[in-house]
């Protein structure tokens, strides 16, 4: 009976229980892995509906706390990561420590105790050996820690309008700037065209002044006419008309 697939599977429960109290996350995935692996195994042993709807029950429960801790081992390794990053900074005093970096590391920190105080407390709800004055005292830490929680939350988001505003500002320095460079652009443009339509009038009236005239246009004399000598201009000679036959007989 103690082979029984059943109590294997509660054996492998057992075992993943204490591999996550030290935060063997791999362990207790692997034993949730196999405990299921086992409920699978005991519903070919039984034919009672009742039976197989609660193994059926306990194997989605492993399924989902081997997820469970798969995200509690990523938490934990950003929250590993971020604290030797701070050690890391702090004992550096050349590398600067924004605020923004100390408060998501007190976040992550502050998320992580919660959920471990929490596995406490549900853990003790089934050990009828346990003090309710110990309980009271998990939940006091619960609830500085969810204080705590909302205050950098609330530093953080404050910190996020702060950023919002300098961006709001650093945008409008960008389009001031770009207005005043367009503009100086177009004004440089402008003086081009004029100062290239101003060439172009001026190499055309040289070319025109340089073109030569054509061979049979007649030569324009600029010396006056001749005179006579008495200063005056001589008529031109009237010719003479026999109007003798035009009389009447």
């Amino acid at each position: 009976m103690e082979n029984h697939p059943l109590n294997l599977a509660h054996q492998q429960y057992r075992r993943a229980e204490a591999h996550l109290k030290y935060k063997r996350f791999d362990e207790a995935m692997q034993c949730h892995h196999n405990a299921a692996e086992l409920l699978l195994d005991a519903m070919k042993t039984t034919t009672s509906s009742v039976a197989l709807e609660s193994i059926t029950l306990q194997h989605s429960y492993h399924l989902k706390q081997k997820d469970l801790i798969k995200i509690k081992k990523e938490q934990y390794a950003r929250v590993k990561k971020a604290m030797e990053n701070l050690k890391h900074l702090g004992k550096d005093q050349s590398l600067p420590c924004s605020e923004n970096s100390k408060i998501q590391v007190a976040i992550y920190r502050n998320m992580y105790e919660t959920d471990s105080l929490l596995e406490v407390l549900s853990s003790k709800k089934d050990k009828s050996d346990v003090a309710e004055k110990e309980q009271q005292v998990v939940v006091e830490e619960i609830q500085h820690l969810n204080r705590s929680l909302r205050s950098l939350v609330e530093q953080l988001v404050l910190q996020v309008e702060v950023l919002k505003d300098e961006n709001m500002t650093l945008n409008e320095r960008v389009n001031y700037f770009e207005k005043e460079r367009n503009r100086y652009l177009n004004i440089q443009v402008s003086d081009f065209i004029h100062q290239n339509n101003f060439s172009n009038i001026s190499l055309s009236n040289e070319a025109f002044a340089r073109e030569p005239l054509p061979a049979d246009l007649p030569s324009v004399s600029h010396h006056p006419p001749k005179v006579l000598g008495t200063g005056v201009a001589r008529p031109v000679q009237q010719p003479l008309f026999d109007l003798s036959a035009f009389k009447d007989d």
